[in-house]
């Protein structure tokens, strides 16, 4: 009987997901980040959350296949007068819960560049410089998790999202006890804010 229950739970939110899903959906907007770490679980407004200079800002694009969604978020900023582009790759599952909000949570790799004037771009994991290249450095990075959730507002997407790093797993670790973040990472994720348009 509880089996019964459960499934028909489950149904009852799948359901409605579904139906008021499209089969293929493509956004396309602009993100900004607080820059200063906050806690997920002491989530509260701070005064310096009102002053543009601890933001980064950049592009966020998701693409949408039922349920599973793959987004790419790109921060411009700069790290003493050097320009850098954080990039973040995420892939997960993504529901509409009816037609009014959209939840999605996804994982993957985050990889920091620099440019510096005159010279080839470098790779920082975890804040170092590393003497790799683009590749090397995405397999070596954490994978970060991203949840966003978002109201629909017609054809736009507004909302916040969170993003937070694993325990220490990378592409190239097969440790998957440290897949989720671990106590000390909670106090380090980044909040930030989107507005998209859905093209299609």
């Amino acid at each position: 009987m509880k089996k019964i229950l459960i499934a028909i739970a489950i149904l009852t939110f799948i359901v409605p997901a579904a139906l008021s899903a499209g089969l293929l959906d493509f956004s396309v907007g602009a993100t900004g980040q607080y820059q200063i770490p906050v806690d997920a679980q002491e989530l509260a407004w701070d005064d310096a959350m009102g002053d543009v200079e601890n933001y980064k800002f950049g592009a966020d694009v998701r693409t949408r296949l039922l349920f599973a969604e793959v987004d790419i978020m790109a921060l411009y900023g700069s790290e003493n007068d050097v320009p850098t582009l954080d990039g973040v790759v995420t892939g997960g599952l993504s529901l509409d819960l009816l037609g009014l909000v959209r939840v999605g949570l996804g994982l993957g790799p985050r990889v920091t560049a620099i440019f510096p004037d005159g010279g080839d771009p470098a790779f920082l994991v975890n804040g170092v410089e590393i003497e790799g290249d683009f590749e090397e450095a995405l397999m070596q990075t954490p994978l970060t998790w991203r949840a966003t959730a978002d109201i629909k507002l017609g054809k736009m997407l507004v909302g916040l999202n969170y993003t937070i790093d694993s325990d220490g797993f990378s592409l190239d670790s097969n440790d998957y006890t440290k897949l989720l973040p671990g106590a000390s990472d909670w106090e380090t994720g980044r909040i930030g804010a989107s507005v998209l348009l859905t093209i299609f």
